[in-house]
């Protein structure tokens, strides 16, 4: 990875096909609720649709924004609210359960692996790879 760049790593495509997936079916059985016939009290409808409506928004928001970006300074995960770590703050990395970890003395950062879209993975790995020898020379 280049030093001067920002790097974006987007979500797994098998998350955000999972929420458009389930969007549309939770919409559907939502819009089918609108066609019973009976004259009761009809919550469920709307509901249902106001669901679907969520999972799709997040499918769009999680497609248009990205998992978490990496600049040459912070990592930052762009979610609701979102959080960020200083590079040069980060005293230990590490990778355990699908999850690699990036703490300083104040914070910790945790980035899921299954998250990250499989063909930026590679050079993720990379960087955390780069990042972890560079801290094992420092503490020699």
């Amino acid at each position: 990875m280049e030093k001067n760049r920002t790097f974006e790593f987007a979500f797994s495509n098998k998350r955000l096909f999972t929420n458009l997936v389930l969007g549309i079916l939770w919409l559907g059985i939502g819009i089918s609720y609108f066609f019973e016939q009976d004259d009761k009290l009809r919550y469920k409808p709307y509901v249902v649709s106001v669901l679907g409506i969520l999972y799709i928004s997040l499918f769009l928001f999680e497609f248009k924004q990205k998992y978490f970006e990496i600049t040459k300074d912070k990592i930052k995960i762009k979610s609701i609210p979102s959080k960020e770590i200083n590079l040069n703050e980060v005293t230990e990395v590490k990778y355990y359960a699908d999850d690699y970890t990036f703490k300083t003395p104040i914070k910790s950062l945790k980035i899921v692996k299954s998250q990250i879209n499989k063909k930026q993975l590679p050079e993720f790995e990379n960087f955390f790879n780069n990042l972890n020898s560079e801290l094992k020379k420092n503490a020699v």
